[in-house]
């Protein structure tokens, strides 16, 4: 017998089978047991086989002939004959379940307790046992508190995870971006420095020449010399073609340090570092951020198609829909496995929403893996190339802005997917900082079947 079952025994004496009603009154009478709704009958050899209630006995002598015509009557007529047993030799969960499911409502009984052998142990108090029952939810209320803080913090560090990783695909990406600008401006400045110090070279000639000839006592073979040395100078350096071509070292010059500024701006526009967490966003402008960011996974193998209507702002937190703009355009190029890749986005306003669509002519996603394609670390990508949590994120994140991402696929033929934000700021629900939640199979669902009924290819 558990600890637990022990603290809920309590050894009332039992009632013999043939105690007539009388006698019963007045062991109810004589107390004792004042917590006790009820009273345990056994037979001979000690065996429950039935209850007595205070609430049963009460409503049996409320009429005043009843004492006098049932009295004398054994206990056997008037008792509950299938009361809730238990034994001790059970568990104190199994205990608990009994009791639970076969108490009756409303509570005007105990329940009995018997030994291993069946024998008659002791009444157990319902109200005992629905506190114990508080007691364990308590407890394993505040082990899933406790759990669920856990799977917090795991969320968060794989959320983080992920955004490390797409952080580094894309500081390497945006680093070959910036490199080759960068890398024809070191030319163009080197030769710069090689034509420049022939120019310097030049001038001090002259310069030299020129002090002699204004000198009387200088000798006319040292000016002959000299006049020879520029001659060899001239025919090495074109005044008229190298500065020509000094100019246009300048203006490649500029034209790769106004590409770096245009990725090191797109990079600023992406991170957001000096906006609030949600402002009035052009969405079209966070379009032109991402593939700036994204370029280096579609250049020279995809070509972006764009059909941009109009639109108006949208509140949101325009880091996060960063996120999810480059997510899909990753994945997009990284579905497109042949030399034709084709990207088309587009925008449009569709009631009080506004619309972006990202359509690929890649790969597809096979029908077993569409209902699942938003779940947190499901991924159809090889052991290394993917956690799972980039749409996941995504979808959350577009969820928390009171939006939806809705997706139309087609194995061999392509993928799009339809993100959809409100126009108006949203006045129940706020826009959250950080996206760890899950998606809903079965807003999934729904959202892929409003999709695949139209003529999307």
């Amino acid at each position: 017998m558990s600890s637990s079952l022990r603290a809920l025994l309590d050894a009332v004496p039992p009632l013999p089978v043939d105690m007539t009603l009388d006698a019963v009154t007045e062991r109810f009478g004589e107390g004792g047991f004042d917590r006790m709704l009820s009273l345990a009958v056994v037979d001979e050899d000690r065996q429950p086989v039935g209850l007595i209630s205070r609430h049963a006995l009460m409503e049996l002598l409320l009429n005043k002939y009843s004492r006098d015509l049932f009295g004398r009557r054994p206990i056997r007529y008037f008792m509950n004959t299938q009361p809730v047993i238990v034994s001790l030799a059970d568990s104190t969960s199994s205990v608990i379940s009994a009791v639970t499911t076969q108490m009756r409502i409303p509570i005007i009984e105990d329940f009995i307790f018997t030994e291993a052998d069946g024998s008659y142990a002791g009444l157990g108090s319902v109200a005992d046992v629905l506190k114990l029952v508080e007691q364990r939810l308590n407890q394993r209320n505040h082990a899933l508190a406790q759990a669920n803080q856990e799977i917090k913090a795991s969320q968060a560090h794989l959320v983080q995870s992920e955004k490390m990783a797409a952080l580094g695909q894309m500081v390497a990406g945006v680093a070959h971006e910036i490199n080759t600008p960068l890398g024809y401006v070191g030319n163009n400045v080197q030769m710069a420095e090689e034509m420049l110090g022939k120019i310097h070279g030049l001038v001090a000639a002259y310069d030299s020449l020129f002090e002699n000839l204004l000198n009387p006592a200088a000798e006319q073979t040292d000016v002959e010399a000299q006049i020879q040395a520029i001659a060899a100078m001239r025919e090495e350096f074109d005044a008229v073609s190298d500065l020509a071509d000094l100019n246009e070292l300048f203006t490649d010059t500029r034209f790769g340090l106004k590409q770096i500024s245009e990725i090191v701006l797109s990079l600023k526009n992406f991170a957001r570092v000096d906006r609030a967490a949600t402002d009035q966003v052009n969405l079209i402008e966070n379009i032109e951020t991402a593939l700036t960011v994204g370029h280096h996974h579609l250049k020279n193998r995809v070509t972006v198609e764009k059909r941009f209507e109009p639109i108006p702002l949208v509140p949101c937190a325009p880091s996060q829909i960063n996120q999810v703009l480059l997510n899909l355009l990753t994945n997009a190029a990284q579905a497109i496995n042949h030399d034709k890749g084709r990207l088309l986005i587009r925008t449009y306003t569709r009631g009080e929403f506004v619309c972006i669509s990202v359509e690929d002519n890649g790969s597809g996603i096979p029908p077993e893996h569409v209902s699942r394609i938003f779940e947190p670390f499901y991924t159809t990508k090889k052991i290394g190339e993917g956690t799972g949590l980039g749409l996941s994120i995504s979808y959350r994140i577009i969820k928390d802005h009171g939006g939806d991402i809705r997706l139309a696929t087609k194995p061999g033929v392509g993928t799009r997917f339809e993100i959809s934000l409100p126009i108006k700021p949203l006045t129940n629900q706020p826009v959250h900082t950080d996206s760890s939640s899950d998606a809903s199979g079965k807003q999934v669902a729904d959202s892929i079947e409003v999709l695949q009924t139209q003529n999307t290819y």
